[in-house]
Formats: C-alpha cells, sequence, structure tokens
C-alpha cells in the first residue's frame, strides 16, 4: 500500500558504533518526515536489528540488518484523531461539523472521515464530501454530504443560493448602517477590477450586534453577514478591505490588524446555516456558538477604554476641571450627534443640533423634582429651556401618573421643541405625553396667567468671553447651539430674568429647581433674594449643582 514503506538495510562500516536512530534520521528521515515519527515507530515496534525490534539508542555494527515497517496512516490516524471534530447535526444522509480556527480544509476533510465516516459491509469507512468550504484562519461550519447522491443534492443547492449561511465578523470602527450603499463605495482611485466587488453578490443583508468602545479603534463593531453562496471569503475581505472603512480584524490578507491583538488570528465564524434537507424535505436550522475569543477582545477592549477614560478624568479632576460635563467625540465630532441620542437618567434621548446635548449634572434636577413631587399628586410643573426635554420627560417617566397633572414645556428653538415632543411620545406614550404643553416663546415670555407648583429650568450659564479663549472646549461647545449655552451679563442673565418672572408662575409654597455652573451657586443665590435655599445637589464629582429655591413671599 502507499502508506506503507518496507526498507532492508545492510549496515555500512560507515556507520560503526552510531546509534540506530541517529543513522535513520541522517539517512531516512524523508520517509518519516519528523523526529517525532521516528521515535514512534521504535514504541510501535516497526523497526528491528538483525530480526528483533530495537532501541533507538541501540549501536549499530557493520553488517547488521535493519528492517523498517513504517506504516504512515497510523502516524495519520493519530494524527486525525487529535483534531477536534464537533458534530452539532448528525443523521443517515448528512452531518454538519463545526471547524476551529487554524484547521486547513484538506486535513479537516480528512478528520472527518476519519471520525465520522459510516462503516460499509466490507469494513471499509465509506466517503463522505464537504460542500462548503472556510479558510484556514476562520471557523465555523461545514455541510457534510455521506453520499454521493446527496452531495450531488446538497451542491446544487450550494451552487443555486439555496443554502443560507450567516457569519459572524468583528471589524474596525463603528458601523450603525446596514445599507449596502452607504457602508461600502467602489474604490475610484484603484483602476484595476482586482478590488472591485458588488456587495450584492457577496451579501444578502446586514445585522448589526454590538459596538464596543476601543482605544485603537474608537470603536470594534460585531455584524450577522447573511451570505450568497457559493461562499467566496476572499471576496468577502476584498469588500470591507477596499469599498469600506471597516476592515475585517485579522492577521490574514484584506483584513487589518488590531493593535495589542497579535497572533489572535481571524475575527469571522460561520456561525449558522439553514437549508432544505434533500432527502427529507424538511428545514435544518444550525447555529454555532460564538468563539470565546471574540466576546474576551470587546470586553478586553472596553475595559482599556475605561481605563483611559478614568485615567483622563483624573488628570481633569487634578486640573479642576469637571470631568462630568466631558462630552464623546468621534473624528471629531460631538458623538450624541454622530449616533443622534443620548442617554440621561436611563433614559435614552434623540438628539440633533438643534439641541443641547443632555449633561449628567443635569441629573441632579432630575432627582430634586422627584424627591419634592414623589409623595404629591396634581402636581404643576413647567420646564423652561427644555431643549430635547430630557428634564420634564425623565421627571414624568419616573412618578406615578397620579403625581403630575400637567406640565409645561418652554423653548425658543420650534426645532428643539419638536424634537423634544417627539422624545415625549417615544418615551411617556401618547397618552402621558399629552399631558404637557409644548409652548415656543422665550424665557422672559412665559408669564401667561397659570401657575405652577414646581419650576425646573438648566439656563445658559457660561460666559462666552471667558469660554472663547479655551478652544479645546470651544471646540466642542461651537457643535451645540450657542443660545443654549451662553448668557449675557457673565452668565447671570437668565438667572435674573427667571428671578423677576417667578413670582408670577410660581405658586405660594412652590419650588425653583436650578442648575448652577461649578462655582457660581453664591452669586446665584444672590441674585434669587426673597427665596430660601431649601436643598443644594452635589453632581457625581462634588461640586454644588443643583439649588432648591422656596418661595417665601
Amino acid at each position: 500500500m502507499e502508506h506503507e514503506h518496507h526498507i532492508k538495510i545492510t549496515v555500512p562500516e560507515s556507520a560503526q558504533d552510531l546509534r540506530v536512530r541517529k543513522f535513520i534520521v541522517q539517512n531516512y528521515r524523508h520517509v518519516f518526515k519528523s523526529k517525532e515519527n521516528i521515535h514512534r515507530a521504535f514504541n510501535r515496534k516497526e523497526i528491528s536489528i538483525n530480526g528483533c525490534p530495537t532501541e533507538e539508542t541501540r549501536r549499530l555494527n557493520a553488517g547488521d540488518i535493519i528492517e523498517i515497517n513504517y506504516d504512515k496512516s497510523i502516524e495519520e490516524a493519530e494524527r486525525l484523531e487529535t483534531i477536534p471534530i464537533d458534530i452539532l447535526y448528525q443523521d443517515e444522509h448528512l452531518a454538519v461539523v463545526w471547524k476551529p480556527p487554524g484547521q486547513n480544509s484538506a486535513v479537516f476533510e480528512k478528520a472527518i472521515h476519519h471520525n465520522t465516516a459510516e462503516i460499509d459491509s466490507k469494513g471499509n469507512k465509506q466517503k463522505i464530501w464537504c460542500i462548503n468550504d472556510i479558510q484556514k484562519a476562520a471557523s465555523g461550519l461545514i455541510l457534510v454530504a455521506k453520499s454521493e447522491r446527496v452531495k450531488e443534492l446538497l451542491m446544487e443547492s450550494y451552487m443555486n443560493d439555496k443554502i443560507n449561511f450567516t457569519m459572524r465578523v468583528i471589524c474596525h470602527g463603528r458601523i450603525d448602517t446596514t445599507v449596502m450603499s452607504d457602508l461600502f463605495y467602489l474604490d475610484q482611485s484603484d483602476k484595476t477590477q482586482e478590488s472591485k466587488v458588488n456587495p450584492k453578490d457577496v451579501l444578502k443583508s446586514i445585522d448589526i450586534i454590538s459596538a464596543t468602545r476601543s482605544n485603537h479603534a474608537q470603536y470594534i463593531t460585531t455584524l450577522n453577514l447573511h451570505l450568497h453562496s457559493p461562499l467566496s471569503s476572499l471576496q468577502l475581505r476584498k469588500l470591507f478591505f477596499f469599498q469600506s472603512k471597516h476592515p475585517i480584524i485579522g492577521e490574514s490578507a484584506y483584513t487589518k490588524l488590531l493593535h495589542v491583538n497579535k497572533d489572535k488570528g481571524l475575527y469571522a465564524s460561520l456561525m449558522h446555516v439553514s437549508f432544505l434537507h434533500p432527502i427529507k424535505g424538511t428545514r435544518v436550522q444550525v447555529t454555532g456558538n460564538e468563539p470565546q475569543k471574540f466576546a474576551v477582545m470587546r470586553e478586553r477592549e472596553y475595559k482599556f477604554y475605561q481605563k483611559k477614560i478614568e485615567r483622563e478624568n483624573e488628570a481633569m479632576r487634578k486640573a479642576g476641571v469637571d470631568a462630568s460635563e466631558q462630552i464623546e467625540r468621534e473624528n471629531g465630532q460631538l458623538l450624541a450627534y454622530v449616533l443622534g441620542q443620548k442617554d440621561f437618567f436611563n433614559l435614552t434621548f434623540k438628539v440633533t443640533k438643534d439641541c443641547l446635548i443632555p449633561r449628567p449634572a443635569s441629573e441632579t434636577l432630575v432627582k430634586a423634582a422627584i424627591d419634592f413631587i414623589k409623595d404629591r399628586k396634581d402636581t404643576r410643573l413647567i420646564d423652561i429651556g427644555t431643549g430635547c426635554g430630557n428634564l420634564v420627560i425623565s421627571i414624568m417617566a419616573n412618578l406615578p401618573s397620579s403625581a403630575i397633572t400637567s406640565a409645561a414645556a418652554i423653548d425658543i428653538s420650534e426645532a428643539a421643541l419638536a424634537v423634544a415632543k417627539e422624545n415625549g411620545e417615544a418615551i411617556l406614550g401618547k397618552d402621558k405625553s399629552k399631558r404637557i404643553e409644548w409652548r415656543n416663546q422665550s424665557m422672559s415670555d412665559v408669564a401667561d396667567g397659570k401657575v405652577y407648583d414646581i419650576l425646573v429650568c438648566n439656563p445658559p450659564y457660561l460666559d462666552y468671553n471667558q469660554i472663547s479663549k479655551r478652544k479645546v472646549q470651544m471646540a466642542d461647545l461651537g457643535q451645540e447651539p450657542h443660545i443654549a449655552l451662553f448668557a449675557e451679563d457673565g452668565g447671570f442673565k437668565w438667572y435674573s430674568v427667571l428671578s423677576e418672572i417667578a413670582p408670577n408662575i410660581v405658586k405660594d409654597e412652590g419650588r425653583v429647581i436650578l442648575e448652577c455652573g461649578k462655582g457660581i451657586l453664591q452669586q446665584v443665590l444672590d441674585i434669587w433674594t426673597g427665596w430660601e435655599q431649601e436643598a443644594i445637589y452635589k453632581d457625581v464629582q462634588g461640586w454644588d449643582r443643583c439649588i432648591v429655591l422656596k418661595r417665601t413671599t
């Protein structure tokens, strides 16, 4: 047989006193391929001297007869048995098997045959066929036919795009669209056709699974790619590499390595297959588990990102800068505007460039309002300068319906008010949001004959003359509505305006809840004469951020 080697050697005088193992290594290494295989052949007693099995350390004498009866198939079988074969589905006609990364497809097919093939009536293992291929660096599901008839039927389905495959990948950057014409572009700089791939020839559709912060790529995005068959891993990698800003993470051709993530392989795994059984006619669906390294990388990248943020915040605290007011950026743009949303008080608000981006520090106003209202009923609330509506909506969302009878939300910007109304319906529901009267008014024109139990306001309080000198802060603040940030009179204009109109719209024993900039609390109190300071709420950095004033006159 081709796997068997029978060699008979007469030891020459030049090999006198040479150890038999060394003699074989020097002269017959090509037969065994490796020193380890030679060692195993000795253990299996496939090497003898003068008709007797020998130890590999025996010294030779000139004229000794060495016989080698080496069965290469035994080595192959032992090697194939070490390759893990995880069968996720199997019947008498076919199987679906999970291929680990790092396994050559041809070798893996031999391992499948060795470990899973049926035995025929003559005691021989029946032939099997792998329908799809997965590149060595990737992991995933391989469809296996156990008969030639099933192979033909499955291959026909495979070549005619009737087998559904889903591949999970992790890509560089944040992907926030599944529209292929938005995600991919034609590389006009490449005059050859080699890198041109029509996305619709490779992909049926895309699902975004998650986006994770990363120090090195800003974000990494996990996707499920629903693929056309026959599969082409090369075309898929080229598509993301040449025609998007989000190459797949890996060390293979047409992928991009993530810094400090060397030797971790390709982040692509064929995780799902669905097809019509060629014999039974039933739908077969098989889903594998996401490789552990995917979650490990996401967790590690997020952890390193968090540590970086903590270091930066600590440096800002030492410099006297309020880290809670720092806003995330992506490529110089404020991230909330890029995403079109911002989390605030455990709720997600739509934001546009017509609105101020909600800050964590402003959550103190919500806490203060809830503390005042929680044991009351039929409260009337007014939110002045509502922006995206985050204050009034958060307050109402965290109180029973009976607590607030009606509310008014005021803003000078019609566009901001439209966003706030949309947030109200999305978060509170249409019925509850109808309790809010959305009014397009200036802060100085609020008085309308109605009176309220509680007024909340985060007025503009930044002094433009001071802030405009700080280039880093202005790079961010310049992207937000100027009117929502800056105030005249050193930042105190709207505190003064509010103090004048509040007696007309707040009931006796009512409350005014205001946000204050860092270090300006006393100046605000000096403006609000005739009002009693009832409580102060500190932000997460320990600054006096929110003041509750009680009307006494």
